[in-house]
């Protein structure tokens, strides 16, 4: 049998091996129960599950990848157009190109492209005008009624025939062709600017204007031009009669 100091040790180590025993599952529980011990074990767990999904992963984003790389390679096989920088608008004027089209061209350069200062062509259209004026009021006083013609118009061809010949008007009417006069196609933009009327012939009265070819034939067949010469001639007017009978009296 054993002693009774055997028996004693005997308990004794039975008692601390259960005290050692619970005291390491209670601070085995408390340590699993801790908050940083819960998130190192989440870590592993993720990082785990990042081991076996990254393979499919890196199929997934292979395909976007190589998406980006091909619209990137298109990109730089792409030649983009060079666009020239638009120029400022105060470098570019509209001009009128036989008063029915308008061209585009630099400011202060003519069709051609010379370079002209602004300043002498300011000068140069006032001085233009002047002279027109000067000469349109010395040829006013030449008669009382003035042919404005250019010397090819059939037009004008048509007004000088009624006017010169087949009336007698005192003082005669006084014919400017301004297709050989120096400054006409000045003299043709003032009496546009005065008269309203652009085109040729251009017949005056006193400095005013009674129409074109047409309307001297119109009035020559209503026989009421010789009328309307004596009407707005007044006293400048000193004679009109018919020489010949008009084409609608023959």
């Amino acid at each position: 049998m054993p002693t009774q100091r055997r028996v004693r040790l005997i308990v004794v180590a039975v008692v601390v091996i259960l005290f050692l025993t619970f005291y390491y599952s209670g601070e085995a529980s408390r340590i699993q129960n801790q908050k940083f011990y819960r998130s190192t074990l989440d870590a592993m767990r993720a990082k785990e599950d990042a081991k076996h999904a990254k393979p499919q992963d890196k199929i997934q984003d292979a395909i976007p990848r190589q998406g980006s790389n091909a619209a990137q390679a298109d990109s730089a096989n792409y030649e983009h157009p060079v666009i020239p920088p638009a120029k400022q608008s105060e470098e570019m004027e509209e001009i009128p190109i036989a008063g029915r089209t308008k061209m585009t061209v630099p400011k202060n350069k003519d069709v051609q492209g010379s370079s002209s200062d602004s300043k002498p062509v300011e000068q140069e259209e006032t001085t233009d005008h002047l002279d027109a004026k000067s000469e349109l009021n010395s040829i006013l006083k030449r008669s009382p009624v003035i042919i404005f013609s250019k010397s090819y118009c059939p037009y004008s061809k048509k007004a000088k025939s009624i006017l010169l010949n087949r009336y007698s008007i005192s003082p005669k009417p006084f014919v400017v062709e301004l297709d050989q006069h120096p400054i006409g196609r000045a003299l043709q933009d003032l009496l546009a600017q005065n008269t309203g009327r652009h085109t040729v012939p251009n017949v005056l009265v006193n400095g005013k204007s009674i129409g074109g070819g047409d309307d001297i034939a119109a009035l020559d067949h209503s026989d009421e031009l010789a009328s309307t010469l004596r009407t707005m001639g007044g006293k400048w007017v000193a004679e009109v009669t018919r020489a010949t009978p008009s084409e609608g009296h023959l």
